[in-house]
């Protein structure tokens, strides 16, 4: 099939133009065929043939190469022999050259250290609640387990992933609890493996570890075994069988370790060296951490009696032997928690290393009622204090206490603001415990109910039956003017929402800086402003800024890079300020370290991109926490 076209000459085209450049009757030849052919008369037919394939015609000059004869008389030509050497010899050089390079490549270029590998409890934020009176989700008025089951998604939202349980769950009847408050309870003959059915049953229990471990969650249960609930010193883990009658360790004066157990704890000691009590400690660690399969547990602190002595010491071989029980549950089972807790008045005893790792430290305590003022340099004093005698710093931190023993730095008009201390227990490093409430600034040892809502009577503690709920908690409780609903309400805008602070640090800490990154502390005298930096190296690195001068005395004009001895770069970027915003808060955007004025009673915090700082520091610093944990 082929469609043909007549094309005329037009006569308006000078005969000039019509010189025969194509033999006549010759074809013209494209990749795909014969297109068109040109006749001796006037007209030109312009036939489109079919597709045919494509020849291309031979070269004039064809490649003829040498005989078998003149290649072996280069072969053996001495010239070319000696060319070809050489350039055998510069090829080995170069790989030579190339092998050396990359060896001193890898020797001298600067490193990231090994990411530390962190365990869960390392990692997340430990949430400690007093069940009684946490949530109340059949309204008889005290707070059960069905009641924190219900507040998961807050947990959530919180990025809160750990959660303990204090010992009140063995013992809520009538409402009273057997809290860690410095008080001796009443009489009561406590167990420590049945759960009190005021706060819910074993099934409750077990539910609520199955739901939290789908969520990649955590429980912990507080498991005070190492003293007795009995202020007569006779019942113990649901038995009457002492070996001995446990006497009053004060009586021998008020120095001895014994009689400060009493007065911290608010519990009598039991003794250690007795075969009986240690094996049936060992039971109730075996009983969470295996069969019902906990994810860790709280212990306070175990003693051993000396006969000859009539007094207390530490007993270290049962933490040992407590820990060694940890290790050979693990081996069948995830990582467990190990935890001690200890009185704030008694860890200045602790002499072990391994122990000073497992309990909560405070980051203010106060010897006296007399409390001077924090300004930067006290501040900075106090967080160095924790390394000295190359002691590691804490892996726990906690920000506050019910026992009445733990004199915490209540905050007042000397003392920091709760978000200072918040930041810092949260960005420091290792692990914050976050009393229930904290992070709405709630002081539970005057009004111990969680606020929820702004409901004057019950704060939305009781989830139904209102009436019988308000009857049961006029008496007993007040409810605190603050609540989650109010402080969510207020969404950062206003100084006082402090849960708004929270959940930004929550989520800030998770970078990898704040998890295993090296802590520098400074602070500026004339400004009265402390800084802290948290940087890993191959992350982006932090500088957490505090001015802690009076309203009255107005802003701070610092350089923060010649603070902190050129650490800090030039350029940063904005990642937080509170109460308010001064600066930029666009990412995008550099803000001059050297020159940056700071507002009176301020948090700021900075960030700038990854780079390698003080790579044998943080060698070191990664080392010490991966060998520590």
């Amino acid at each position: 099939m082929s469609e043909k076209i007549q094309i005329s000459k037009t006569k308006d085209v000078p005969d000039e133009a019509h010189q025969v450049l194509i033999v006549d009757g010759s074809d013209v030849q494209t990749k795909v065929g014969h297109v068109a052919k040109f006749h001796p008369s006037g007209e030109q037919n312009i036939v489109v043939d079919e597709i045919v394939q494509y020849k291309k015609p031979k070269e004039n000059n064809e490649f003829i190469g040498l005989t078998a004869e003149e290649l072996k008389a280069y072969i053996n030509d001495p010239k070319w022999k000696r060319i070809r050497l050489i350039i055998a010899l510069l090829y080995i050089l170069l790989l030579i050259a190339l092998l050396i390079g990359s060896i001193l490549l890898i020797i001298y270029t600067q490193r990231c250290p090994p990411k530390p590998v962190l365990e869960w409890y390392q990692k997340d934020i430990i949430y400690e609640i007093d069940v009684s009176t946490f949530r109340d989700s059949n309204g008889d008025g005290i707070g059960d387990i069905k009641g924190i089951q219900e507040k998961l998604p807050y947990f959530e939202k919180n990025n809160i992933k750990s959660i303990l349980l204090q010992s009140s769950i063995f013992n809520v009847s009538g409402g009273t609890s057997i809290k860690l408050d410095g008080q001796i309870p009443h009489d009561k003959n406590i167990d420590l493996k049945i759960v009190d059915p005021n706060v819910g049953g074993d099934n409750d229990l077990q539910e609520l570890a199955k739901i939290l471990n789908r969520k990649d969650m955590h429980l912990i249960i507080d498991l005070p075994l190492a003293s007795t609930h009995d202020p007569n010193g006779v019942l113990w883990y649901g038995s009457s069988s002492v070996p001995f009658k446990i006497e009053q360790p004060c009586r021998g004066g008020t120095e001895n370790l014994g009689c400060k157990y009493l007065t911290s704890y608010g519990r009598l000691p039991l003794d250690f060296n007795q075969e009986e009590i240690s094996s049936a400690a060992d039971d109730r660690i075996r009983y969470w951490l295996s069969t019902k399969k906990i994810d860790g547990i709280r212990v306070n602190l175990p003693l051993k009696y000396d006969q000859q002595t009539r007094l207390y010491t530490i007993s270290y071989g049962t933490i040992k032997h407590w820990a060694e029980i940890k290790t050979e549950i693990e081996k069948a089972a995830k990582p467990k928690l190990l935890l001690f807790d200890i009185p704030f008045g008694l860890q200045r005893l602790i002499e072990n290393d391994d122990l000073h790792n497992k309990t909560a430290h405070s980051l203010f305590l106060f010897d006296t009622p007399q409390r001077s003022n924090i300004n930067a340099e006290s501040l900075n004093t106090r967080i160095q204090s924790f390394e000295n005698n190359e002691r590691p710093k804490p892996q726990f931190w906690q920000l506050g206490s019910i026992r009445k023993s733990d004199d915490i730095g209540t905050i007042n008009e000397n003392q920091l603001s709760k978000e200072m201390i918040l930041t810092m227990g949260m960005l420091f490093g290792g692990t914050p415990i976050i009393l229930y409430g904290e992070e709405i600034g709630l002081d539970q040892k005057s009004t111990p109910l969680m606020s929820w809502t702004s409901d004057s009577v019950t704060g939305g503690f009781c989830a139904r039956n209102a009436a019988n709920c308000e009857n049961h908690l006029k008496n007993n409780y007040k409810i605190a003017k603050t609540s989650v609903k109010r402080q969510e309400a207020l969404g950062g805008v206003k100084r006082d929402s402090l849960l708004t602070v929270f959940r930004h640090l929550a989520k800030l800490r998770q970078q990898e800086s704040f998890q295993f990154g090296v802590l520098e502390t400074g602070f500026h005298a004339d400004s009265n402003s402390f800084w802290f930096i948290r940087e890993a190296p191959g992350h982006r690195g932090y500088v957490v800024l505090f001015n802690l001068k009076k309203q009255k005395d107005g802003v701070a004009h610092i350089s923060l890079r010649e603070l902190t001895e050129h650490d800090v770069p030039h350029h940063v970027h904005y990642e937080y300020q509170w109460p308010t915003a001064y600066l930029p808060t666009s990412n995008d955007t550099h803000i001059d370290s050297d020159n940056l004025l700071i507002h009176p009673q301020s948090i700021n915090i900075f960030w700038w991109t990854a780079k390698l700082i003080k790579p044998n520091v943080l060698f070191k610093n990664a080392k010490e926490h991966t060998h520590t944990h």
